[in-house]
């Protein structure tokens, strides 16, 4: 599904983000909502920014990337916690692109909009600047975000999974 994101893109790179696996909920912008056997997970559209949920019998699981003019950025390649009898992993990803290489990336994305397991936030003002939101997998539980910033010609793409360790 594509979401038309009626609020400006805020002029970030990738180098100004920030990860927190404890941010609390933030205000949402359009979400997508999946079961995979005893989990729940909330994909949750914050413009420029991504946060994933994930209900399990433990407790909560969260992912936050925003920009965060508050926190000191922190964009790590990896990182893991265990949480109960669960282990959340996330990775992340910058490329440098030229332009042709990010428009086509774009399209590639926008192009899938349709599908049942994407939401894609897209900005009126910026057409090469999006938030994609993907359900990957079940088992594991898995997910892919990708936020293009095209005035510095960088895509972000991160992966993120809940498993069970029982």
């Amino acid at each position: 599904m594509i979401s038309a994101l009626e609020i400006p893109f805020i002029d970030v790179s990738a180098r100004e983000l920030t990860f927190r696996p404890d941010a609390p909920s933030m205000p949402v912008l359009d979400q997508l909502d999946r079961d995979a056997g005893k989990l729940r997970l909330s994909l949750r559209l914050l413009g420029a920014s991504h946060q994933a949920v994930v209900a399990t019998p433990d407790g909560l699981v969260a992912e936050t990337l925003a920009y965060r003019g508050d926190l000191s950025p922190d964009l790590p390649e990896a990182f893991s916690r265990r949480a109960g009898t669960w282990r959340h992993r996330f990775t992340s990803r910058t490329e440098r692109l030229a332009v042709p290489e990010l428009r086509d990336r774009v399209r590639g994305l926008r192009a899938r909009g349709g599908e049942p397991d994407l939401l894609i936030g897209v900005f009126g003002d910026r057409p090469d600047a999006l938030t994609a939101l993907e359900v990957t997998g079940t088992a594991p539980l898995t997910w892919r975000t990708v936020h293009t910033y095209p005035q510095y010609g960088e895509v972000v793409t991160t992966t993120g999974s809940v498993e069970h360790l029982g």
